[in-house]
């Protein structure tokens, strides 16, 4: 694997460090192909600028709910991918042709985000998420995904 895209990996996990979220940590690094630059990132978590800690208050509502992780993703918080593509957006900065690095599966809502922004390559670091459908669905649109081992961020 390109040392850059290792080092960028080693970032999104530190990005993912950020988040509130107490069922799970999450950071996203939306990069340029061609020099490795960083154009946005974003981590799961509640909406911009939401007082408190967690998205339903004190608890995680998805907890609360029973819903697991991969399921009823409409419910929660904003996950790490949306935020990234937001954040680039925000900021104006175009999407089309670039790459993400992911800290663990995208579920098929984010995948979708991600195939509909024109983001070209994902970079997963693998076995920390349960469910293969964002995966699944990336690959059948012809965005390629590599699998980024876990012990090579260290």
């Amino acid at each position: 694997m390109n040392k850059h895209i290792l080092a960028r990996a080693r970032i999104c996990l530190e990005i993912s460090k950020l988040s509130n979220c107490r069922r799970g940590k999450v950071g996203a690094v939306l990069i340029n192909p061609e020099n490795f630059t960083i154009l946005a990132d974003g981590y799961n978590g509640g909406p911009r600028g939401m007082r408190g800690d967690f998205c339903a208050g004190d608890a995680c509502i998805r907890t609360q709910m029973g819903v697991k992780s991969g399921e009823n993703v409409q419910i929660g918080c904003h996950h790490a991918e949306m935020n990234a593509l937001a954040n680039a957006g925000r900021n104006g900065v175009t999407t089309l042709g670039t790459a993400m690095i992911v800290s663990c599966e995208p579920c098929f809502m984010c995948a979708k985000l991600i195939h509909h922004a024109g983001i070209s390559t994902v970079y997963v670091i693998a076995d920390t998420y349960s469910t293969k459908d964002g995966v699944r669905y990336l690959e059948r649109h012809g965005v390629k995904v590599h699998s980024i081992a876990k012990a090579d961020t260290a």
